[in-house]
């Protein structure tokens, strides 16, 4: 499955990002990519709170709470890294501001799980150590 895995995360990214997509957009990497019940976990750090959105509904949520404090943004992942029936994505988030659009960069990384092929939830991480812990690996 790893192989495999990696090669779906990968697919998200770059077909159509799950909050930068449109709807249809959105649609199809639902249909070709993610469990119906897929589940979107931010950290209890960042601060929106840790907020966890499920399913199709849930990315239209999280979209909307996005676009109320940044006008754009995109993740740009740097790094897969294959850990069974997860995946770890180094990444950063580039975007601008609201009001100001006042441009930004951060590091972000992404843990990935994925079952019988599928994703069924992404867990942000602030700190790479810490996604790489909850993956299992050892820096």
């Amino acid at each position: 499955m790893s192989r495999e895995g990696v090669e779906v995360v990968k697919r998200v990214y770059s077909e159509g990002q799950l909050l930068t997509s449109t709807p249809e957009q959105i649609d199809r990497v639902f249909q070709d990519y993610l469990d119906e019940s897929f589940e979107f976990r931010l950290p209890p750090d960042y601060p929106e709170g840790q907020l966890v959105f499920r399913g199709r509904e849930g990315a239209d949520q999280l979209n909307a709470m996005l676009r109320e404090t940044w006008s754009e943004w995109r993740f740009e992942p740097d790094r897969f890294i294959d850990a069974g029936d997860q995946v770890v994505v180094f990444a950063r988030l580039l975007g601008r501001g609201g009001t100001g659009r006042v441009p930004f960069e951060l590091e972000t990384t992404h843990v990935w799980t994925l079952r019988a092929g599928r994703a069924i939830s992404i867990q942000v991480y602030r700190e790479r150590s810490q996604a790489l812990e909850a993956a299992g690996i050892e820096e």
